[in-house]
């Protein structure tokens, strides 16, 4: 009898997505690195936005604004 562990939730990438990276453009880059980054201030609280100066409705604002 197979046993199966829900819980496991494997981080490697298929071949599919190994081989989508090979042809990957810049833009495609600039969009992970841009969606990481509103992923990272979104998960922030309230408080650390606060001290970063980014009000949470203006997240994406200056993920946008910002040169790069």
């Amino acid at each position: 009898m197979a046993y199966f562990d829900p819980s496991f939730i494997s981080d490697r990438r298929t071949l599919r997505q190994r081989v989508a990276r090979l042809f990957d453009t810049p833009f495609d880059r600039r969009y992970r690195r841009v969606a990481r980054r509103v992923e990272e201030l979104r998960a922030m609280s309230d408080a650390e936005l606060a001290r970063l100066g980014i009000a949470r409705e203006d997240i994406l604002l200056h993920v946008f604004s910002r040169k790069g």
